[in-house]
């Protein structure tokens, strides 16, 4: 009977491992979806940049992920595994908020938060499926894999600290900057409109006057007149 509950027990044991091995896997072809993604992204938001450190920093950003890109391939390399062609939606989707957010402004320093948000997000996301898959590795006794998956991690943890320092440093200064400007330029053109609308109104009316002064004349006259038969009129009733 003991025997037969250590057997369980083991036997346990080991589809946990093997479960768990199966999820690393998965998670790894998940991010190896994802840095593919980011590859073509990043040329795009370093394009659309206009703050030379954060230019500079996609740049950089975009040699290490084509690194991160052979590191995954590497580790299911050494689990034996081959890659697969699933797509990674998480990243798909804060892509493609990013890209709203690139279509949604024009360059400056307000698209450059815009765009390191984007990228913060991207960077919060791999930070933590890096740190689990490093975790699951360490579990399962993939030492070698765990390491690379560490090295990885740590780049991306600098990236994401890189991009706030260029925030803290110099861009959310300039975007406050350009979002106070914008909104004087707003508030000064609708009391231009409403001074433009006011001019117009009394400068019509003054041309009315001038165009039909005889008209008025005439109604003037005639309420006169009407006013004094409408006298008379009540003096004879009376």
């Amino acid at each position: 009977m003991a025997h037969s509950m250590q057997q369980a027990a083991g036997g346990s044991k080991m589809a946990s491992v093997a479960s768990l091995r199966e999820h690393l896997v998965e998670e790894l072809n998940d991010l190896l979806s994802a840095e593919q993604q980011l590859i073509e992204a990043l040329p795009q938001m370093q394009e659309k940049a206009s703050d030379r450190q954060l230019k500079a920093a996609f740049r950089s950003h975009l040699a290490q992920t084509r690194g991160h890109e052979k590191r995954v391939a590497q580790a299911l390399k050494q689990l034996g595994e081959e890659t697969d062609a699933k797509t990674c939606e998480a990243m798909e989707g804060l892509l493609e908020e990013g890209q709203e957010l690139m279509e949604s402004a024009d360059a400056g320093a307000l698209l450059d938060a815009m765009l390191i948000t984007a990228a913060q997000k991207v960077e919060h996301y791999e930070i933590a499926t890096y740190g689990t898959v490093r975790t699951y590795a360490r579990v399962i006794g993939e030492r070698g894999v765990a390491k690379l998956l560490e090295q990885t991690l740590k780049e991306e943890k600098a990236a994401d600290k890189k991009l706030t320092s260029i925030a803290e440093g110099t861009v959310n200064r300039k975007a406050s900057k350009e979002w106070h400007e914008q909104s004087s330029m707003v508030e000064s053109g609708t009391d231009m409109l409403q001074k433009g609308a006011q001019w117009v109104g009394s400068t019509v009316g003054s041309a009315m006057k001038r165009v039909m002064p005889g008209q008025a004349a005439d109604r003037g006259r005639s309420r006169g007149k009407n006013g004094r038969s409408k006298a008379r009129s009540r003096s004879r009733n009376r």
